[in-house]
This record gives structure tokens, sequence and C-alpha cells, in this order.
């Protein structure tokens, strides 16, 4: 995908220049004087607009979209994925208005005429401009692809896990939050809200049961910290694997309530077997 160059002087865009010269009789406060200095300045500008062009820092996007409030790797993985599909969309509908806007260009090569070359001229600005937040996309795309393989290394997730895997680690993700929900309901309340009581009940928790623990956990935290010693967010993170520990198996006990025998249904997941059969 081929793009025109926009003529230009030590890096500022043709507008700019025409500007330049309509700024020394027509503009009230910007006189050719500060237009030079607005001019002077847009190289510095130009250059630093490569770290733009995607809307997340690296940071944010891997530390704020990836964490989603969840613990599940296998859910991280299908943000990466999500992510990246949805970048890839825009990519896409980048890639074809290029397509339809170099199709134009030819055919206002053909007219030849002052208002073609204005259009031509204005058409391959834009796509020049739009090269950064391609290229930005492009970025967001890679380190989506890398963290995705860091997540699926650090937790020894095989290459070809399916949605049978990410089934099997829904449990166990659905209790860390419900208990990290309930948690901060109480530090904030003194009490669990009704949501997260659902929220518990439905995997099976007696809702005091949790009341208690978190009350317990909450304490233990308090003196930690009168003793000067503050919690890190790991111990949160240990104090949730307790939880998974202890309830592990309850909703066994919503399931029987309900009448559902299993709660995997194979013959409707995307599996590798079922893949492999298909190829």
């Amino acid at each position: 995908m081929e793009l025109k160059e926009v003529k230009s002087t030590n890096g500022v865009s043709t507008p700019f220049m025409e500007l330049k010269t309509i700024s020394q009789n027509n503009f009230i406060t910007v006189d050719s004087k500060r237009m030079t200095k607005i001019l002077d300045r847009m190289p510095e500008i130009k250059r630093v607009r490569n770290t733009t062009g995607r809307n997340n820092t690296q940071t944010t996007n891997q530390l704020m979209t990836l964490t989603m409030l969840c613990d599940s790797p296998y859910r991280r993985l299908r943000q990466c994925l999500s992510e990246i599909e949805r970048k890839t969309q825009s990519l896409n509908e980048a890639y074809y208005k290029l397509r339809k806007t170099q199709v134009k260009i030819k055919e206002w090569e053909e007219k030849n005429d002052e208002l073609s070359l204005i259009l031509i001229e204005e058409a391959v600005s834009d796509m020049e401009q739009q090269k950064v937040y391609i290229e930005g996309a492009l970025k967001e795309i890679g380190i989506f692809q890398d963290s995705y393989d860091e997540i699926r290394e650090t937790h020894n997730i095989p290459e070809k896990w399916d949605e049978s895997d990410a089934e099997r680690a829904e449990i166990d993700a659905h209790l860390r939050q419900a208990f990290r929900q309930a948690h901060r309901d109480m530090v904030s309340t003194g009490s669990i809200s009704l949501g997260n009581m659902e929220y518990l009940e439905q995997f099976g928790v007696h809702i005091q049961s949790a009341q208690r623990l978190i009350s317990l956990y909450i304490k233990e935290c308090e003196e930690s910290i009168d003793n000067g010693k503050y919690p890190t967010v790991e111990v949160l993170y240990k104090w949730l694997d307790n939880m998974v520990d202890t309830f592990k198996d309850s909703h066994l006990l919503a399931m029987k309530h309900i009448g559902l025998k299993t709660l995997m249904k194979n013959d409707w997941l995307y599996t590798e077997k079922s893949n492999v059969n298909n190829s």
C-alpha cells in the first residue's frame, strides 16, 4: 500500500505553508511572525506524534485493560484476543478506505483540473496523517500479542488451549471475583451488597459464612497495619486463593438445587479434538 508524499518544507505540510502566506494579510492575531513561530515548532510536533496514534499506553493496556477485575488467565487471554480483533477490524477499515482513496486519486489525476489537483493534495495529506494511527494500531496488536504469549507461558497454558480449558477455570475465577467484590463492599460500607450476596449464592457460598470470613480477614489486615506492617496486594491474592480452596466444590450444591447434572456440555464446546476431526 504505497502512499504519495506530501510536498513539505522542513517537515511542515503544505497547508501550513499556504496559511503562512494568508496570515500576512488576513489574520488579526496570528501575523507572519507568529505563524513562523508555529511553523518552526511543527517538525518536533510531527516527530512526537509518533508516540501517539493509540488510545492507551502500554501500562494502561496491560495493568488496567487486561486486569478487568478478574483472576482467570484464560479470561485475560480472551481479552488480548478481543483487543487484537478490535484493532484488526480498525486496520481493515483503514486499509479499504485508503484503497478507495487511491482509486479516487487516479480519477482526479485523469481530470487534471484545478479542483481535482486540490482534492489530490487533500487526500494525500489525509493519508499521510492516517499513517500514524495505522502504525499505532499495529503497535497495539504487537503489544497484545506479546502479552498473550507472556500470560500463556507464565500460567503454563498449552498453545492449543480450547474452550474446555477455559471453562474448567471459570469456577475459580468467579469465586475470586465474588469474594473480591464482597470484600470491597465490607471495607467501604461494612456489609455485603445485595448484588454480591446473590453472586456468592449463585456459586453455592452461604452469605453469613462469607461475611464472617471476610470480617476475619479485614480484622487481620487492620491488626497488621496497627503493628506497622502494611499488607500488600499479594496478601489479598493469597486470601482469595484460600477462599477458592475453601469453596471450590460449593457450586455443586447450587447445581443440585437447580437440577443440573453437568456444568460442561462437551458436545457444544470448541475443543482441540473437535478441531482435528473437522480438519
